[in-house]
């Protein structure tokens, strides 16, 4: 998960801040602003903890939280001065609310940082990809001008249905009840002239005054981690916005058996799960909007993507059948319904589409990567790996397809690694060490030089995250500090291998460059997390590759937020990749979100999915056996090579 700080003397208190996953023990009265400082944790704090600016805001997580081994309560912090229950009032906050510079530690804690609170922003790397599109949406706009009535004459909604029949062919059309409503004031306001939004060429879901063109929909990638939100002009299919946040859910566990585990042992979880993502959805709905001038209640058509487990959390399923044999999703193909069903405060009459499953833990999101990436019209062979806190794995040409997933756990994140982190300033994403000096050599996000071009005060590193992880992990092997087995050598000396806690680790950054004044190390229990996750991804790609009858694929794509920054050559050094050229290794980025985007602006791409979903062979290896001896045999490194 993140840095254990070691204990000292007397009564310490276990603390977990979210969504940056940074965990430790600190004394009991600590206030939670120290706290953080000390676990590298950056709060805004613009009047130097004086209770004045407001900036160091957090919320209290209240309930037993497995994940973390502990249970957080708000009576786990000192009573709320008199300036904190103003400042509440002031701006309607909860109970749960509390501004870290006033709150003294009295036991243990899980604690939420608003995004408005963070020193350092996630970097969330889920921007969409330039693709060919079909615009054939199922939202579409018809302009139609009605006559005064005269006496006699039929409704109005019979009227307007008799134009849209006349002009446009459209026979047939229903009534949302929010555009019938809406219907006397439009007719009024725009003396007859209306704007008619039309679903799938049979519903009337929204009606404006005059006219109006440019309807906008939402495409959203749910990931475990991050949410990617992608605003489109229905009409032209032109990509106006974006928005990105971390998934709210990270707070109740990182990965996805932590998920359902919340869902379905604490009272309300499942309601709790859903409403904390809906709400982030429609957030991110409003940040895009605003950005071109438009309100979120503008958004008429949605669609969703997200593994099988973030499916079930959005639309309120239960995820408890996907948490044990034989993994059987309660809804696996496309779902519609109203956006008001869902909780998501849209236009009244919006409408969301979720993408289909394929199966088990493989979900709508790789349908999405499907439709961006289409292998299906490909005649080489692909192996799509889009890399996550769930690895998911595709594998076919034309002629087939095979698909299935990979526990690789939140590793690849910067979650359960000792000084792990997720992307955001401060973390360390790039390493290289000289195989004869062993001189090494670090970026971290947010900084443009490498740490051997500025003063090491400069550099202020708080942690490393999954790409970090992964490269130092690549150099120590090729360096020869790491054996194939996993354990650091004892063949190479240098001052940079030291004892962590009573574990063999190597400094990645010393004291001198780190914002919490200690070394940022990978410990002998990192490697192994890597170790561990890097043989799951392989192991299923081998698994396909053996039920596909080959020994190779020709050609490699990366998917996804890790995939975007994953560098292949060391990701192959460490046996995480199976045999390809390296010239045809692709980094393809947030293809589950692109994949949302085509389907919102087409709906024979959406009867594409359905299909796709259906087509391809899911496939579930066995976890003993044979699975597991493959599994253990990949565990070992590759013998190194030079880079």
């Amino acid at each position: 998960m993140a840095a254990e700080h070691s204990p000292s003397d007397g009564p310490h208190a276990r603390i977990v801040f979210q969504p940056s996953g940074r965990a430790g023990t600190v004394p009991l009265g600590t206030s939670l602003l120290a706290a953080a400082r000390s676990l590298g944790v950056g709060l805004e704090s613009i009047c130097g903890g004086q209770q004045t600016c407001g900036k160091c805001l957090v919320y209290v997580e209240a309930g037993s939280f497995p994940k973390f081994n502990l249970t957080s309560d708000p009576a786990h912090l000192s009573p709320p001065t008199a300036h904190e229950q103003r400042f509440r009032e002031r701006r309607g906050l909860p109970e749960t609310a509390r501004l870290a510079c006033a709150a003294q530690i009295r036991g243990d804690l899980l604690i939420t940082v608003p995004p408005e609170s963070q020193a350092q922003k996630q970097v969330i790397l889920k921007a969409a990809t330039e693709r060919p599109l079909e615009i054939d949406p199922a939202i579409r706009l018809y302009y139609v001008r009605l006559a005064p009535p005269q006496a006699g004459e039929r409704s109005d909604q019979e009227r307007v249905a008799a134009e849209l029949a006349a002009r446009f062919g459209l026979t047939g059309v229903t009534w949302d009840y929010p555009a019938l409503q809406a219907l006397p004031t439009a007719l009024r306001a725009g003396q007859g002239a209306l704007t008619v939004t039309v679903w799938q060429g049979r519903e009337i879901i929204r009606i404006q005054p005059g006219y109006h063109e440019s309807p906008l929909g939402l495409a959203v990638d749910i990931g475990t981690t991050t949410l990617a939100a992608y605003l489109c002009d229905l009409r032209s299919g032109a990509l106006l916005a974006t928005a990105s946040a971390m998934n709210p859910q990270v707070t109740y566990g990182d990965d996805i058996m932590a998920r359902i585990s919340y869902a379905t042992e604490q009272p309300a979880g499942l309601a709790q799960l859903q409403q904390r993502v809906v709400t982030a959805i429609h957030d991110l709905a409003q940040q895009a909007t605003a950005e071109v001038g438009r309100a979120a209640e503008e958004v008429v058509d949605v669609v969703l993507v997200g593994n099988s487990v973030m499916h079930h959390l959005v639309l309120g399923l239960d995820p408890a059948p996907l948490g044990a044999l034989p993994f059987v999703p309660v809804a696996g193909g496309p779902v519609d319904l109203r956006a008001a069903e869902l909780g998501l405060a849209l236009n009244p009459g919006a409408r969301v589409h979720v993408l289909p499953l394929e199966g088990g833990f493989v979900g709508a999101d790789n349908v999405g990567v499907l439709l961006a990436e289409e292998p299906h019209r490909r005649a080489e062979l692909s192996l799509i790996l889009d890399v996550g806190t769930n690895g998911e794995l595709v594998l076919g040409n034309r002629e087939r397809l095979l698909c299935t997933s990979a526990a690789t756990g939140p590793a690849f994140e910067g979650a359960q690694i000792t000084h792990g982190m997720r992307a955001a300033p401060g973390a360390i994403e790039r390493v290289r060490l000289d195989p004869e000096t062993l001189a090494v050599r670090v970026k971290v996000i947010g900084q443009d030089l490498w740490s051997d071009a500025l003063p090491p005060e400069a550099l202020q590193a708080r942690g490393v995250c999954g790409s970090g992880i992964l490269e130092a992990v690549a150099e120590l092997l090729t360096a020869g500090l790491l054996e194939p087995n996993g354990r650091f050598s004892a063949r190479r000396e240098t001052p940079r291998l030291i004892k962590y806690h009573g574990k063999a680790a190597f400094v990645l950054a010393e004291a001198a460059q780190s914002a919490t004044g200690a070394p940022i190390v990978i410990t002998q229990s990192d490697v192994r997390a890597i170790q561990l996750a890097k043989a799951a991804l392989y192991v299923g790609a081998q698994f396909l590759m053996r039920e596909f009858g080959v020994q190779s694929v020709d050609r490699i794509v990366l998917a996804g937020a890790f995939g975007s920054v994953l560098d292949a050559q060391r990701a192959m050094a460490i046996g995480m990749l199976p045999p390809c050229d390296s010239q045809q290794v692709f980094s393809v980025g947030n293809a589950a979100g692109d994949g949302a985007r085509i389907a919102l602006l087409s709906c024979a791409k959406r009867r594409e999915a359905a299909e796709l979903a259906r087509r391809v062979e899911h496939l579930t290896p066995s976890l003993e056996g044979e699975f597991q001896r493959a599994f253990v045999a990949a565990l070992p490194f590759p013998e190194p090579e030079p880079l």
